[in-house]
């Protein structure tokens, strides 16, 4: 028997459709939401027609994506932010509706609403600010077998497979017909996903690796902007930070790294404080990412957001600056090139917070072939855990480690797998040090050798898609 969707006032689509996107995506949510939340959102289109309704559309579309992002808004993240990217977020996302609605009859629709899709989402990621913040594939943060597909196609094809799940639904509800695109091949292909996540993750556990110990060690500063601590209070923060890390070298880690804005220093005193951490590091025999803030102006209020890789020997072998700051933050952008150092036979780089939050960057550490990457990082609440996950799919992409740092949110030593083997809260009674056995030896993945050639073959279908419909439309194909 069909479902007559016609009898379902579009109103209450709307409705629904804003409460699956709320329970599905960033924190908070319900993964299992994420494989039906486009469902509603379509069928509103499918049965709904004319401007008026489509304003509306956009409308829901907005409030949908407000309300998840009302859940990652906490102080000091002020309220202005929850539409600084709700609103570039669901204008991203609105082509792929648009598209599909006006297509929806073709037969190939229903890969032509996830491609659409799928393209957006790459250029959000890789050319605008907002970075992957909203990405579907993320909504499987907390599903470590399917997060494993991340490592062929990266986050492009596991969207993808979502959207697909999601507009096949749509079309057997409205049709009441199951065709091969609409059930058998997706739900095959979602069936060898989760297999081939169990069988990576058995297959990799069952053979030993090499393993380093290692630290994040946590920061007392809150330092965030105008207007600064005190340098008395400052002085304080890094002497603390020196001493936890001096009992990190004691419990036996090698390799240190620190929050991102660990403390502050002025240019002034710069040389003399890194000094002090090069002293440490020496007479350890560890080495140490130590991350900070440097002001460098305060009308306007400009900083560097850096680190300094300190080797065992007390020498600073490079420094990294911010390649990218968050939407709004002062910071002067890195634009040096990535590289990485070695470090008992195994190769590390780094990086800061947000730089993970774009796929490309982890590219550029998977084409230097790092085993691990540290990663100086600085939360809020509201992103709390979501932030570290994410950081995870990263980890699964390009087959490396990571060292996640964190102040004010979670610190985690993270697997090739995407696997939390060590984590830390900030907001918990701890002694600010998170000891860990790190696997030093990366191990190969097909999205670190072809990148995004999935997203390169969506735009092979866009190309091929429009150009049969042309090649039809005078022989009077029904679009």
């Amino acid at each position: 028997m069909k479902l007559n969707v016609n009898k379902i006032k579009p109103f209450w689509l709307l409705i629904l459709g804003i409460a699956f996107f709320t329970l599905a995506h960033m924190s908070f949510s319900v993964d299992f939401f994420a494989w039906f939340a486009n469902v509603p959102f379509l069928l509103y289109l499918s049965i709904t027609k004319g401007w008026k309704t489509r304003l509306l559309f956009v409308s829901a579309l907005i409030a949908a994506w407000s309300f998840v992002i009302i859940k990652i808004v906490s102080p000091p993240m002020p309220f202005v932010m929850i539409f600084l990217f709700s609103v570039p977020i669901s204008l991203f996302h609105l082509p792929a509706y648009l598209v599909w609605s006006k297509f929806e009859k073709n037969n190939l629709s229903v890969l032509l609403f996830p491609v659409v899709f799928t393209i957006m989402e790459w250029i959000q990621y890789t050319f605008t600010p907002f970075g992957s913040w909203g990405i579907m594939a993320y909504s499987q943060s907390n599903s470590i077998n399917i997060m494993q597909f991340s490592s062929i196609f990266g986050l492009a094809g596991l969207s993808f497979l979502i959207y697909w799940i999601n507009v096949s639904i749509v079309r057997i509800i409205t049709t009441n017909k199951i065709t091969k695109l609409t059930l058998y091949a997706p739900s095959l292909i979602l069936i060898l996903v989760i297999t081939y996540g169990s069988l990576r993750l058995d297959i990799g556990k069952s053979k030993g690796v090499s393993t380093m110990t290692v630290a994040a060690v946590g920061t007392d500063s809150d330092v965030g902007g105008l207007p600064l601590p005190s340098k008395q209070s400052n002085d304080t923060v890094i002497i603390n930070q020196l001493k936890r890390t001096e009992k990190a070298a004691d419990f036996g880690a090698e390799l240190i790294v620190w929050n991102e804005g660990a403390f502050y220093t002025l240019p002034n005193d710069e040389t003399k404080t890194i000094n002090s951490i090069k002293a440490v590091a020496k007479d350890k025999g560890i080495s140490i990412y130590a991350s900070y803030v440097m002001p460098i102006s305060e009308k306007p209020f400009r900083y560097e957001n850096k680190f300094v890789y300190i080797n065992k020997n007390g020498e600073v072998e490079y420094t990294y600056l911010k390649h990218q700051p968050v939407p709004g933050e002062p910071a002067i952008q890195g634009i040096k090139s990535f590289q990485t150092v070695e470090i008992s036979g195994s190769k590390f780089g780094g990086a800061i917070c947000y730089d993970y939050d774009f796929p490309y960057i982890a590219h550029e550490f998977g084409k230097l072939k790092a085993d691990v990457v540290a990663l100086p990082s600085s939360d809020w609440r509201g992103i709390d855990p979501l932030h570290a996950r994410m950081a995870a799919f990263r980890a699964i992409e390009q087959g490396h480690s990571i060292i996640r740092s964190t102040r004010f949110g979670l610190s985690a030593i993270i697997s090739p797998y995407g696997e939390m083997i060590g984590q830390s809260s900030s907001f918990d009674t701890n002694n600010k040090i998170l000891i860990s056995n790190i696997p030093v030896k990366g191990i190969s993945t097909l999205y670190s050798v072809i990148g995004d050639l999935f997203v390169y073959m969506c735009f092979g279908f866009i190309l091929v898609f429009f150009t049969l419909l042309i090649i039809k439309k005078p022989a009077g194909n029904n679009v």
